[in-house]
């Protein structure tokens, strides 16, 4: 059965989670999370290295976008704005219309007014991204937009 994705719209794998955050070692908390609920974790740069020039700019790695997410999970290591360069992910996946978790340190957030869902203290970051998931599969079962179909 093919999947309808609208012209325009980046490839969606809700299975594919892009983690980014402010610290690595926050980002690093996220991934082991995401992966133990057992999502596949895309990253803008890897453990380690600068966040730029980001994976989507050098020739031999590619934009996590370009193959698809369906979340964006930033995890904040600390409540800073703007957001770092670290972080500048976010940016990207919003305005190519992937929903975004924020988790971690949430006070002074400035990624609120784009965020789908904020993780409390008391909830778990695998919940929140399967409600979000799960939101995405019943707005996609409920309406087929006009577009192209992907096998």
């Amino acid at each position: 059965m093919s999947e309808i994705i609208p012209l325009g719209s980046p490839p969606t794998d809700a299975t594919s989670v892009l983690v980014v955050g402010t610290d690595d070692w926050a980002i690093e908390q996220g991934v082991a999370a995401v992966e133990r609920a057992g999502y596949q974790v895309a990253r803008c740069h890897e453990p380690g290295e600068p966040a730029f020039p980001c994976n989507g700019l050098r020739p031999d790695r590619g934009c996590p976008l370009d193959r698809g997410v369906g979340v964006v999970v930033t995890m904040r290591g600390r409540p800073v704005a703007p957001p770092p360069l670290e972080e500048f992910g976010v940016v990207c996946a919003v305005h190519a219309g992937v929903p975004l978790v924020v988790a971690g340190l949430t006070e002074r957030n400035p990624l609120a007014a784009w965020s789908t869902v904020v993780v409390a203290r008391s909830e778990d970051l695998a919940t929140a991204i399967g409600r979000v998931t799960e939101r995405l599969s019943r707005k996609g079962a409920a309406k087929q937009p006009a577009g192209r179909a992907t096998p």
